[in-house]
């Protein structure tokens, strides 16, 4: 009985310390257990009132530097842009158009440390703050050298679509 015990009290303290030092990463930290999605909310609240007011100053460099660099960007009525060169040529065209500032209000964040989505509603504004447009969005971020970064971004208005164009007859 006594070597039955001994036999079972060590195998108990081989399985321990081996399920002890798999999990032991030596004070390290794993990032997936450091997730917290209230400071995820927090980083991605600070990035959109960043992203926004580029507008205001024409920062395109500071723009596309909230996305990821293989980041893509999902436009309504044209094609997918990837890429930073890409996002910046949306970048330059909006602000010709006007666009000074976006205000981006989230609704919904969820997801885990490989990648969170971020639901919500924009509007577009010109000079002296006049609404151009309104719709909403759906992002998909991403952790990019320690901070969490755009990294798909579709969005759609929420104004009807314009009138066709009329149809010349011959």
């Amino acid at each position: 009985m006594k070597k039955m015990f001994s036999l079972s009290a060590f195998c108990l303290l081989v399985a321990s310390t081996l399920l002890f030092s798999c999990n032991n990463d030596g004070g390290k930290t794993d990032a997936r257990a450091a997730f917290n999605l209230d400071s995820v909310k927090a980083a991605i609240e600070a990035s959109n009132k960043a992203y926004g007011a580029c507008f205001a100053t024409d920062d395109s460099t500071k723009f596309s530097g909230c996305y990821t660099a293989d980041a893509c960007i999902n436009p309504p009525n044209m094609p997918r842009m990837c890429g930073t060169a890409a996002i910046n040529a949306f970048f330059n065209g909006g602000y010709k158009m006007g666009i000074r500032n976006l205000k981006l209000t989230t609704e919904e964040v969820m997801g885990s440390a490989a990648a969170v989505a971020e639901i919500g509603k924009y509007e577009v504004l010109g000079d002296k703050d006049a609404s151009l447009d309104k719709g909403k969005f759906i992002v998909v971020w991403k952790m990019d050298n320690g901070k969490w970064k755009m990294h798909r971004d579709v969005w759609n208005s929420d104004n009807p679509p314009p009138p066709a164009a009329p149809s010349e007859k011959k």
